[in-house]
């Protein structure tokens, strides 16, 4: 473990949230799987430097590899040093056995003839001053006005919102908890089994934002982002639909003003449509899947 930490450490570029060693390993302690770092290394005036690394993990569910901590990561990919992409190709034909990767990224060639999964959605935040720049860079006339009339609505009821740079688990990152095992219950993707790392992630010393929306003085969604290297990676919301239909709208809203205000160059909003990020024009980031069966 302490080989496999110092080697992602070298090469990680650390460009988002999912390339931190610390991140990543909050989720692998809780569900740990026999490592499979795979490296590749150069002679280097007589020493041997490492310029490429696989991080693989073997899930014993299903008998096969996968990336280091890959659920619920995103923009999973091998590290190489910079100058070193040919070797990409080597690195994926140097596993052995059974693998499926999901959630990859990358823009040179051997990446980009996978077979295509989903896409992350992002929103360069440069040129925006404030959400009025967002939908009118974005939308239609026609959109602009529909779902400006869809905020309006949600906002007739008194709407106070805040936002905290939390320090460790709270009562708020809880009931976002409660607020999305209710939506989903079994397809929810923070089930009681799965809430611990993220209880542990704010124990961390990065960047967090919670935004809480209290409707009518009552807490009705939340949301969790943390501000790394000038991305605004939206990453877990519970929100109240049942009673208020349009608040996870709302929600969106807040988060992207905040990531405005905070000078962010990205608002990284995930893997997924989820029903709105389509209909927002967000920008699109192809995310592959690999996967090779060797008896």
């Amino acid at each position: 473990m302490k080989e496999a930490e110092r080697l992602w450490r070298i090469l990680s570029p650390n460009k988002t949230i999912f390339d931190e060693w610390d991140f990543r390993f909050c989720f692998y302690k809780y569900d740990p799987c026999p490592l499979r770092f795979f490296a590749a290394w150069e002679e280097d005036g007589g020493r041997e430097a490492v310029v490429g690394l696989m991080p693989l993990q073997y899930n014993k569910d299903w008998g096969g590899l996968e990336f280091f901590a890959e659920d619920p990561c995103e923009e999973n990919r091998p590290f190489v040093k910079v100058g070193y992409e040919k070797i990409i190709p080597d690195l994926y034909a140097a596993i052995p056995s059974i693998v499926k990767c999901h959630d990859i990224s990358g823009s040179d060639a051997f990446t980009t003839a996978f077979d295509l999964e989903d896409y992350k959605y992002v929103l360069p935040l440069a040129n925006l001053n404030d959400f009025k720049d967002f939908l009118n860079s974005r939308l239609s006339a026609k959109r602009r006005r529909s779902l400006s009339k869809e905020l309006a609505e949600i906002e007739k009821n008194k709407i106070e919102i805040l936002i905290d740079k939390p320090i460790g688990a709270s009562d708020d990152l809880e009931l976002l908890f409660s607020f999305n095992y209710i939506n989903f219950e079994g397809e929810s993707y923070l089930r009681e089994q799965e809430r611990a790392p993220w209880r542990d992630l704010l124990k961390l010393p990065f960047d967090w934002r919670l935004v809480v929306l209290r409707v009518n003085g009552a807490k009705q969604a939340v949301s969790l982002s943390v501000l790394f290297n000038g991305e605004w990676h939206y990453l877990i919301t519970g929100v109240n639909f049942k009673d208020f239909p349009g608040l996870g709208k709302l929600l969106a809203k807040v988060n992207i003003e905040a990531a405005i205000a905070a000078e962010a160059t990205f608002f990284d909003a995930g893997l997924g449509d989820c029903g709105w990020k389509n209909l927002w024009h967000l920008d699109l980031i192809p995310q592959y899947e690999f996967e090779k069966f060797v008896e």
